[in-house]
């Protein structure tokens, strides 16, 4: 049991993704454990919404233009000083640079969370907020720590590897839940449903699991796709079901807040990233394991490390639409494999990627960093 601390969690994004996921589950389970959190956001967007939902107090800042940086900096560095802000956790790159200097100022600690597979030293300020004015770096993957060391020289003792976790009685599936959304689509118990969940930009990969999909479905007839999110491909990617000849076999869901019942109306999920944007250990994936999805993964940044291969899944190479093709043979044609490896993925993700497990490794950083 650790000793209650004043902790500031900090996202200057406008997105509501894995990052922003990570700084709400983590301020919930924070608060559980009896710290006083407060989450510093973009106001109105979907992150302070849902922080008002679960009655996490926000401190709600509008991130100044640029050329006002330092204005920035003097918000924060307020606002540690009114609540005794003893830590600043940021996670993106605006909050992260203004956090540390606002800590530096105060006496507070700063540690930062990396949640893609980016360097973080661009310029002589970000060098100075690096090397001077973080205490502590969190990765979500050894790929980010091991660039990290190589690329911006970081000191490896001050770089933790920390993978997600999620609520594993938050994301059970549902039978009710599963014949709604299944309803919704027009699609019966018998038809076996494949499932994606992810931004529609490059790096996630869509276009090798439609063209991977246009092999499998003349063969497996009761197989439907469903693309849960959306972005700046989408249109690009409806043309190109329509040009392999998929698009009444291919669901664009768009972007949804219901996952569990989504994830609910899978049968089996594909995560088909590639390298060059950032991934690194996403959520969506710990998601499918949570619902005792078998999974296919692509061998991109600490992704592999969810799937144990031929186990609980397979993980194949990137840009490989033909392995991505062959391993989802195995699995559709097989029902009891789909059975037995959906078990083992919830099993898998009880025993290493529990919020619990990742809150107490988060939990050490805050006592090591303050006990210097």
């Amino acid at each position: 049991m650790y000793t209650s601390r004043n902790i500031l969690l900090t996202t200057s994004t406008d997105i509501y993704g894995g990052g922003e996921f990570y700084v709400l589950e983590l301020a919930k389970a924070l608060r559980n454990r009896g710290h006083a959190v407060w989450v510093s956001c973009k106001p109105k967007n979907l992150l302070h919404e849902k922080c008002g939902q679960a009655n996490i107090p926000t401190l709600p800042l509008e991130f100044p233009p640029q050329g006002q940086f330092l204005r920035f900096i003097m918000n924060l560095r307020e606002i540690i000083r009114r609540r005794g802000i003893e830590i600043i956790h940021s996670n993106s790159n605006y909050d992260r640079t203004a956090g540390a200097f606002a800590a530096r100022m105060t006496g507070a600690r700063h540690v930062t969370n990396v949640h893609s597979f980016h360097s973080l030293q661009h310029n002589p300020t970000h060098w100075v907020r690096n090397h001077v004015a973080t205490d502590h770096f969190i990765v979500d993957g050894y790929c980010v720590k091991d660039m990290l060391t190589q690329k911006d020289r970081l000191d490896p003792s001050n770089i933790s590897v920390i993978y997600l976790g999620v609520d594993p009685s938050a994301m059970r599936k549902d039978a009710t839940m599963r014949r709604k959304v299944r309803a919704e689509f027009g699609w019966t118990e018998n038809e076996i449903i494949i499932g994606n969940v992810a931004r529609l930009v490059p790096f996630k990969g869509h276009k090798f699991l439609l063209t991977a999909f246009a092999d499998l479905a003349p063969r497996f007839t009761a197989t439907r796709l469903l693309l849960v999110g959306d972005g700046e491909l989408r249109g690009e990617l409806l043309e190109l079901t329509r040009e392999l000849h998929i698009e009444d076999r291919v669901v664009f869901a768009g972007f949804r807040d219901d996952l569990q019942a989504l994830y609910s109306a899978f049968d089996l999920y594909v995560h088909p990233s590639i390298a060059g944007g950032g991934e690194t250990f996403p959520f969506a994936v710990l998601q499918a394991l949570a619902q005792e999805l078998p999974v296919v993964v692509t061998r991109v940044g600490d992704v592999a490390a969810m799937v144990l291969d031929g186990v609980n899944g397979f993980v194949v190479p990137e840009k490989d639409p033909s392995a991505i093709a062959v391993r989802l043979s195995i699995i559709l044609n097989n029902e009891s494999l789909r059975a037995s490896m959906g078990e083992k993925s919830r099993e898998y993700l009880l025993n290493r990627f529990t919020i619990g497990r990742m809150v107490d490794q988060v939990e050490q950083v805050y006592s090591i960093v303050l006990k210097r």
